[in-house]
């Protein structure tokens, strides 16, 4: 029930459909003769058959520290709405590329959570990046191979190679902005055929990108012979999104209104669930990928297969009982990892770590901690609204509004700050009719266990399916996205009891 996992699908999408977009018009696309002329780009941007925003395309030729580069300059808005609410998602990005393709320097900011800017620069197989999400910032370092190419020019490195041909593969690693990583892809020319673009036919090479991401993203590009994309489309597990190449006018009409959750919900069939339940049982199918690498294991959470894309999905809420829970701080040397701060979850900053101590008042057992933190968190955020991006916990903390991520994050943020060690669960819940996608905590109190502050749940109920993704956030937070990536239109869910 959340518009930023599909807010991160998109900007997902936009890595890709970045790498097929920004081609130069050149027949000889060698570096040094790109760009003789600035060159300007429009796409048009539709989902599941719907215009839902358009991309603009800038290159030139530039200098940085003294070299010649490639400036690539790239906006893109986008609108959705969730249960009617709308989200308008807005992206820039600016790079600068060098011979190899590889981006030396870039910016991206965004206004997926409040106000979000990710700066890198790339040198001696290092990226350094700095992100700054509401003034407050975080650094990394991230190794990043050799023959690592920016999204940006994918076309133009295949064409520099002079591999335009039928049969030919190139492969390489993608520097991924919202992964920051880089990812390993595979760009393949497949057939010559025809695509008519403003009622002239054009002559075009069908290629595939492969990038080795969220079980594999497959995009079908049709290009011309020098380099110029007309039409791309990527296909995710169900969700679709197309960028096709416009005027000016064109990609800035109007969009057309596309309530995403309610498109992607999942309604089960069988039994309907109750509320509260210690209890789930259910037949899980998904009608392309595997299960196990769609639906996490755990204690609580058994998946007995019967084949790669079906099975029996059983979880069982366990008991808490306060004297069996360990005291504050939580010293254990394996769990450090979850006591830290990250971008989205300032868990040293005086502020959280002062409400946190105020609301404990004292207590130091971690459960009858935990749970005072989740019931404060839940009656405290009294604007309980469907939100487009993710934002942090302090500015939650400031704001006291915001969805189940808002929720997740601040308690996270509180029970660190504290000495609980924390982290964020990304799935299933099923609400009213159906099953959504959502986020909730989980905190480590001698055993792990799983709370939703949205819902008042001090234990999550077993309505919770917690999907597969990393246990530990980054500074960009899409790796929770992994699950919604395999299920995406694809999992049916029979309910057993």
């Amino acid at each position: 029930m959340k518009l930023s996992q599909f807010v991160w699908i998109s900007a997902l999408l936009l890595t890709v459909i970045c790498s097929i977009c920004e081609a130069a018009e050149t027949e000889q696309l060698k570096f040094e003769e790109m760009l003789k002329q600035p060159e300007e780009h429009w796409y048009d941007l539709t989902m599941m058959g719907m215009k839902i925003g358009h991309m603009h395309i800038f290159l030139e030729k530039a200098e940085y520290q003294g070299k010649e580069m490639i400036r690539s300059r790239m906006d893109m808005v986008m609108q959705f709405k969730g249960f009617g609410n709308d989200m308008k998602m807005e992206i820039n990005r600016i790079e600068y590329l060098d011979s190899n393709f590889m981006p030396r320097y870039f910016v991206l900011t965004s206004n997926e959570s409040g106000l979000k800017q990710v700066e890198g620069k790339i040198q001696d197989g290092v990226a350094y990046i700095t992100i700054t999400l509401n003034g407050q910032t975080t650094e990394s370092e991230i190794p990043v191979p050799e023959n690592t190419i920016s999204d940006a020019v994918a076309v133009n490195f295949l064409l520099s190679k002079d591999q335009m041909k039928i049969g030919e593969k190139l492969n390489y690693n993608t520097f991924s902005f919202d992964l920051l990583q880089s990812i390993k892809t595979e760009l393949s020319v497949l057939e010559e055929s025809s695509l008519n673009y403003q009622s002239e036919e054009k002559h075009v090479y069908v290629l595939n990108q492969r990038m080795d991401m969220m079980g594999g993203i497959n995009t079908r590009l049709w290009v011309t012979p020098d380099g110029t994309t007309y039409k791309s489309s990527t296909d995710m597990m169900g969700l679709s999104m197309v960028a096709m190449k416009t005027d000016r006018k064109t990609a800035l009409d109007a969009v057309e209104e596309v309530d995403i959750i309610l498109r992607t919900r999942i309604v089960p069939t069988g039994k309907k669930p109750k509320l509260g339940t210690s209890r789930f049982v259910g037949s899980v199918k998904l009608s392309k990928g595997s299960l196990k690498e769609a639906i996490m294991t755990r204690d609580h959470q058994k998946l007995k297969l019967n084949s790669e894309r079906s099975g029996t999905l059983s979880i069982e809420i366990p008991e808490v009982e306060d004297e069996n829970c360990v005291d504050l701080p939580v010293k254990d040397s394996d769990l450090q990892t979850f006591l830290t701060a990250t971008a989205f979850i300032e868990a040293t900053h005086p502020d959280i770590r002062a409400k946190a101590v105020e609301i404990l008042d004292g207590e130091v057992n971690s459960w009858r901690a935990s749970k005072k933190l989740c019931k404060w968190v839940h009656k405290s955020i009294t604007e309980k609204k469907l939100t487009g991006g993710f934002n942090s916990s302090l500015k939650t903390l400031e704001s006291l509004s915001g969805d189940c991520t808002e929720h997740t994050v601040l308690l996270i943020a509180m029970a660190r700050s504290v000495g609980i060690p924390a982290r964020i669960c990304s799935g299933l819940v099923f609400l009213k009719d159906a099953f959504y996608f959502h986020f909730w905590p989980e905190v480590y109190v001698g055993k792990w266990v799983q709370m939703d502050p949205a819902f008042g749940q001090v234990i999550a109920d077993a309505n919770h399916i917690q999907l597969q993704g990393n246990v530990l956030e980054s500074g960009t937070l899409v790796e929770y996205t992994e699950g919604v990536f395999r299920t995406l239109n694809q999992l049916e869910i029979d309910i057993v009891e």
